[in-house]
């Protein structure tokens, strides 16, 4: 190595061993038996980390510059190998694809697959038109009766009708959708919880309440009857509309 990079590794060591006897005399204390904080024990201790580490990279760096291209002048690889997936033994083109693919992310796996396919085919065989299973031909019979055509004709199934069987159930989604917001906002606005909370009547205190005032107070024969028999057949009113949209036609 050079003299200059020599120096300089001395000099880091040098500082390195200051730093450790630095340390060792903060823990000793002068010999006395008490503990010395633990923000100076721990700021000492990251100084001869931070040095340690200085002195490591001087000495993984020390290579010349001549000495370095000649390196790597012997040691050049092509940088299309670091790029290239290619298995490390010899393998079938089957075994190849079971490997690759799912690492290439390219093409979805065998279960996802089989799995996908299940959930077409499931949904399908619900289906009026059939869906998939008509146009693919994974049924026996693929002309069967239309829905609304008439019971002596057959119409053989296209993309059209699946798509528009399709359209269809997502509409008869939709206005179900419809009639239960409807309803949650009817349920809403007959139990309002502010309503059940509501204090309508002032406290005493605010008006001043006299025990004399209200002894002479003079109730209503029947009034308060008629009033429940009137919030009743409301109640019941509403309870006929909310009933009446959670049990619409689909």
């Amino acid at each position: 190595l050079p003299i200059s990079q020599l120096e300089s590794l001395r000099f880091k060591a040098n500082q390195i061993v200051e730093s450790i006897q630095t340390l060792q005399r903060t823990i000793e204390a002068g010999g006395q038996n008490v503990m010395p904080p633990w923000p100076d024990i721990l700021s000492k201790y990251n100084l001869i980390l931070s040095q340690t580490h200085s002195f490591y990279s001087s000495l993984t760096s020390s290579l010349s510059a001549s000495q370095q291209s000649s390196l790597s002048q012997t040691q050049t690889r092509s940088p299309y190998e670091k790029i290239v997936l290619h298995p490390a033994v010899g393998m079938t083109d089957q075994q190849f694809d079971n490997e690759m693919i799912p690492l290439l992310r390219n093409q979805q796996t065998t279960d996802v697959l089989q799995q996908e396919n299940a959930t077409v085919r499931r949904l399908a065989e619900c289906m009026v038109t059939r869906g998939t299973l008509a146009t693919s031909g994974m049924q026996n019979q693929s002309d069967q009766p239309m829905p609304g055509v008439g019971m002596g004709r057959t119409h053989r199934v296209t993309q059209e009708d699946i798509l528009r069987e399709c359209a269809e159930i997502r509409d008869a989604h939709d206005r179900r959708v419809e009639r239960a917001e409807r309803a949650v906002l009817l349920l809403r606005d007959k139990y309002e919880w502010k309503q059940r909370v509501e204090v309508e009547v002032e406290e005493p205190e605010e008006l001043e309440w006299d025990p004399r005032v209200s002894q002479k107070n003079v109730t209503v024969p029947g009034g308060s009857d008629a009033d429940v028999d009137a919030e009743e057949g409301q109640s019941s009113d509403e309870e006929e509309v909310v009933e009446g949209e959670l049990a619409g036609d689909d």
